[in-house]
């Protein structure tokens, strides 16, 4: 389970890999959407509550945004041993 710490630490991360994307928030949503094959699409406000370290994606949503980064879960969770996919 994830302190809150470890979920503000997780946001963070998803903030700076985003932005180094150059994309907003809703650019950013409607990207991981393509990649979600979910009963809901990612809206901006999920994806800012991710970057706020308020809530922690659930597991296919956490997948969809990996893709959609080129990131591996253990990198964007804080496993220093892991980097990016190549």
């Amino acid at each position: 389970m994830m302190t809150d710490a470890d979920k503000v630490e997780f946001g963070n991360r998803l903030a700076k890999l985003v932005a180094d994307k150059h994309w907003t928030d809703v650019e950013f949503a409607r990207e991981a959407s393509k990649r979600f094959r979910g009963p809901h699409d990612f809206r901006r406000c999920d994806i800012s509550l991710y970057m706020r370290g308020i809530r922690f994606p659930d597991p296919s949503r956490l997948k969809a945004i990996c893709e959609t980064l080129g990131v591996e879960e253990k990198a964007l969770k804080g496993d220093a041993h892991v980097g990016v996919k190549h």
